[in-house]
Formats: structure tokens, C-alpha cells, sequence
């Protein structure tokens, strides 16, 4: 039973650096590029279901991934990015003018700290994306499964794996970077992380390995 966790494919917000939390903001041309390369790197792995969060850079990628196999792609709202309140559509570099007195916060207690204008803490998102992963092995008993969603709820998927709780501490994942979690007799595992080979044709497979996520 494994669980390959893909994140989406880049978005022109991805590239301009904005954050889109729950902003539905779809593929960029580049971003359709990989996600034609995942799909055909996991064209040849045995999959039994595909599961997604419902916005659109989640859900094309996931088509990407389902066309190659004969199953349902299954849409999950629970597994969308951390919602991030108004800092949503700004960049990094608004926000740390905007919302100073947030960001001083978040480094005391980055777990219970929720963004600003309506938005989640980390914990809220790891509450809810455990939820959701807790279905989905209750739907798949035994199967081997593909989750695509977002850079936040990867980091929760994994740190569960890793520790059986969330550590804000993980490093983030990079667009259609490929993980894959098993569990064997109840012990979780991280087999791999991060794993961007299949975006060698367009040079750009060089990002963190697995070790990276061992560092603690």
C-alpha cells in the first residue's frame, strides 16, 4: 500500500510569487508541461485511485496522472492549499509590510497561528488534510493511491509520516515533485520526497533530495 503525494504543476502565480491559498488560479503553459511529465512518470505505476484537491491546478494535474489508468478521479475540497486569508493574491514582500505583527507571531507559535482576514492556522490545515487522508484510507484499503494537492498539505502528509505530527520545519516541495509514503504492519514510512527527475527534458530536476527531509 503506498501513497504517492504529487503537488500540482506551476501557475503563473507560482512564478510571480503570489499566494493563492484558495484562490483558484489554473495551469501556466510551462505548468501543463509538467504535468504531461508526471503523468507519463507515473504511467507505468500500479495506481488504483487518483484523489485531488478541487481547484483547478490540482485538478488538471490530476488529470495528467488518471488518463493513464483505469480509475475515477475522486475530487477533495479538504485536500485544498492552507487557506490564507488576505494575504491571499499578494506576494511575500507585501505581506511582510501588511501584516508585520502576524509574521512576529508566526515565528513564536507557527503552529497555532492563523493568517490574517479569515484564514487557517498551520494546525487548522493539518486537522483538516488528516481528516481527509484518514477517508481516503478507509475508501483504499490495500490499493496504491495518487494524492495531488498543494505545497501545505504535503508538508503535512509527510511530516506525518515522518514523525506522526505536523512540523512547520519541513521544506516545502517543489511544482509536480513526486513523494511517496507506505505503510508496512502500521509503521509509516517515507520512501522517497521531492523526487523532480521526471522534469529532466525541460532541466528542471535539481531540487532537494529525500535527505533533506531526514535533518531533524
Amino acid at each position: 500500500m503506498k501513497y504517492y503525494i504529487v503537488r500540482h504543476a506551476q501557475t503563473s502565480a507560482n512564478k510571480e510569487g503570489i499566494i493563492q491559498g484558495h484562490l483558484n488560479v489554473p495551469l501556466s503553459d510551462h505548468g501543463r508541461i509538467q504535468a504531461r511529465l508526471v503523468g507519463e512518470a507515473l504511467s507505468q505505476v500500479k495506481i488504483d485511485a487518483v484523489y485531488s484537491s478541487d481547484l483547478d491546478r490540482a485538478k488538471e494535474t490530476a488529470m495528467e496522472i488518471a488518463k493513464h489508468h483505469n480509475c475515477k478521479l475522486i475530487l477533495d475540497r479538504r485536500l485544498r492549499e492552507l487557506h490564507c486569508g488576505s494575504m491571499q493574491g499578494k506576494t511575500m514582500a507585501q505581506c511582510r509590510e501588511l501584516y508585520r505583527e502576524f509574521l512576529e507571531a508566526h515565528k513564536i507559535n507557527p503552529g497555532n497561528v492563523p493568517r490574517p482576514g479569515g484564514g487557517e492556522s498551520d494546525r487548522d490545515l493539518y486537522e483538516r488534510v488528516m481528516r481527509a487522508f484518514a477517508d481516503i484510507q478507509r475508501q483504499c484499503p490495500g490499493m496504491d493511491v495518487v494524492i495531488v494537492t498543494h505545497g501545505g498539505p504535503i508538508r503535512c502528509l509527510l511530516s506525518y509520516a515522518l514523525k506522526g505530527e505536523f512540523d512547520p520545519s519541513l521544506p516545502t516541495v517543489a511544482n509536480t515533485s513526486i513523494s511517496v509514503i507506505s505503510n508496512d504492519n502500521g509503521k509509516w514510512q517515507v520512501i522517497k520526497a521531492n523526487d523532480v527527475s521526471h522534469l529532466e527534458p525541460i532541466g528542471e530536476h535539481e531540487a532537494s533530495s529525500s535527505k533533506d527531509f531526514y535533518r531533524w
